[in-house]
């Protein structure tokens, strides 16, 4: 899944998939800011498995204790331009804390690994937005 300048206001993504093969699987989000004012937001994440009584696999979705805990971030603030992704309360859709994606001209990546089986189906659900600028971009993969 692609985005560049939208949606420019909290819009819903939801994606099913279905799993072939027993492990771990990875949900990644990779995030490109133009400056630290023009930042992507991200809100509400979850992945359910519709085949355990839908069962949530991601820790910490919503960012509800402020800190990323069951997140791994890649991008340090020293080739972000000063900034990289951060828990913060501005600007966020729901509760007090969500995700800014606010590296600056290059990517910072959001991930998490969670445990998949074999037949089972599952739906991937996420709130993002941003600010809008032609040089902005962002990425979500499962592998």
């Amino acid at each position: 899944m692609t985005y560049t300048t939208s949606p420019t206001t909290y819009q819903q993504q939801m994606y099913t998939y279905n799993v072939v093969s027993i492990g771990m699987n990875r949900l990644e989000f990779d995030f490109k800011a133009k400056t630290p004012t023009k930042t992507w937001h991200l809100d509400d994440i979850s992945i359910i498995d519709t085949n355990a009584s839908n069962s949530e696999m991601l820790i910490n979705g919503k960012f509800e204790n402020g800190v990323l805990i069951g997140w791994k971030v890649f991008c340090s603030s020293l080739n972000c331009g000063g900034t990289g992704g951060t828990i913060t309360q501005l600007s966020c859709r729901n509760g007090s804390y969500c995700y800014n994606g606010a590296c600056a001209g290059v990517y910072d990546f959001l991930r998490q690994s969670f445990s998949v089986a074999v037949k089972h189906v599952y739906v991937l659900s996420f709130w993002l937005y941003t600010n809008g600028h032609a040089a902005e971009a962002a990425y979500v993969n499962i592998s």
